[in-house]
């Protein structure tokens, strides 16, 4: 099955913060539809219409500046409690594929994608996919193969997932794998992330609380130099 190149991406940040966030990245993942998300925190003492009565012209000119400068599929103002659970919502309301977390770019040209193995596997392929058919990236498949796994399983998964991608229409010449062994997975993600301009990661804890950035992901992106797209888990 070819994928069409049809990519849906959440972009959220904080309209609290007076400084815009560093989304150059977008300028360079091809043809993709954007839908930005601005949220207020609110702390929990706080009625939200209060602070939205304070600060909402403010919140909604940063917004809408973020917006005329990136362009979006579309945009919403939130006065939130619990940024994961708006964060959630708002994925869930557009279908977004995946989510943006913001970070440093000078282009993207490699994209670093860590695979865990089965879980999400099959959206995190449809994704990255989707995301170099509408651009000219390549894309390196990782896997960290703990001590006492037998290492032939890890090359196994990266290299059904790359004949994946062949099959999905992305040319076999902008994929390739590496496989770690005995190392700390989340450790060397972050370590090797320092190549690569984008990482794509699977969303891990699909709970009411935590389900697009759980706790486990958490510790990787906040590591990272480069922005991530995590891909939503939503089976």
């Amino acid at each position: 099955m070819v994928r069409t190149g049809d990519l849906t991406i959440l972009v959220p940040f904080d309209v609290s913060d007076a400084e815009p966030p560093a989304l150059d990245v977008l300028d360079d993942l091809g043809a993709v539809e954007v839908v930005l998300l601005g949220y207020f925190p609110v702390p929990d003492q706080a009625e939200p219409a209060l602070l939205r009565d304070q600060y909402g012209s403010e919140a909604a000119a940063r917004l809408d500046a973020v917006a005329d400068e990136r362009g979006a599929h579309a945009e919403m103002l939130v006065f939130t409690h619990d940024r994961e659970a708006t964060i959630d919502r708002i994925a869930d309301e557009y279908d977004c594929d995946a989510v943006l977390t913001a970070g440093n770019s000078a282009g993207v040209e490699r994209v670093l994608v860590p695979l865990r193995g089965d879980v999400n596997l099959d959206r995190i392929l449809g994704v990255v996919a989707d995301l170099l058919l509408a651009g000219e990236e390549t894309a390196t498949l990782f896997h960290s193969v703990p001590e006492d796994v037998d290492p032939s399983q890890g090359e196994l998964l990266l290299m059904g997932a790359v004949d994946r991608l062949v099959e999905y229409g992305v040319d076999r010449d902008r994929v390739d794998w590496r496989l770690a062994e005995g190392g700390d997975p989340q450790s060397d993600i972050a370590d090797l992330a320092a190549e690569y301009d984008l990482v794509v990661l699977g969303e891990t804890e699909p709970s009411l609380a935590e389900r697009i950035i759980g706790t486990v992901l958490v510790g990787i992106v906040d590591a990272l130099e480069v922005p991530a797209l995590i891909v939503r888990d939503v089976e």
